[in-house]
């Protein structure tokens, strides 16, 4: 009876240690928080892999660590950024998490402003010619 005990016991934490490659890897991203608007020209993306054995961003291999975090710096283009991440286990499996980032560049911002100085300036000198003639 003992013996039936511990194998069922033996049989039952085989199964429960091997859940972890029934369900697959899993990729979480903790930085940034999807649709983020940046207003930077790049960021650091942040996560943690599960039962991965390699991660790809973008297509691009990065390195995860012994804990299966990971942190990679992406350029941020203004408009909508797509970034996928694909985690593949040892059997071939993927998971893949897709985050949407907004970029707003701040060269950006301060050239529309240039811009729009220069176009108010513009207005204003052709008032004060247009009320100095003589």
């Amino acid at each position: 009876m003992a013996t039936l005990i511990v194998v069922g016991l033996i049989v039952i934490f085989a199964i429960w240690r091997s859940l972890d490659y029934a369900r697959g890897p899993s990729v979480t991203v903790t930085e940034p928080i999807n649709g983020s608007s940046i207003s930077t020209e790049s960021i650091i993306i942040k996560g943690v892999v599960e039962r991965a054995k390699n991660m790809l961003l973008n297509g691009n291999e990065i390195n995860i660590d012994e804990k299966g975090d990971f942190s990679e710096t992406v350029i941020v283009f203004p408009g909508i950024n797509l970034i996928t991440l694909t985690a593949k286990d040892q059997f071939g499996r993927s998971a893949i998490q897709t985050i949407t980032l907004v970029g707003n560049s701040m060269s950006n911002d301060r050239d529309n402003m240039d811009s729009a100085t220069t176009t108010k300036d513009t207005s204003i000198s052709n008032n004060n010619s247009s009320t100095t003639t003589p």
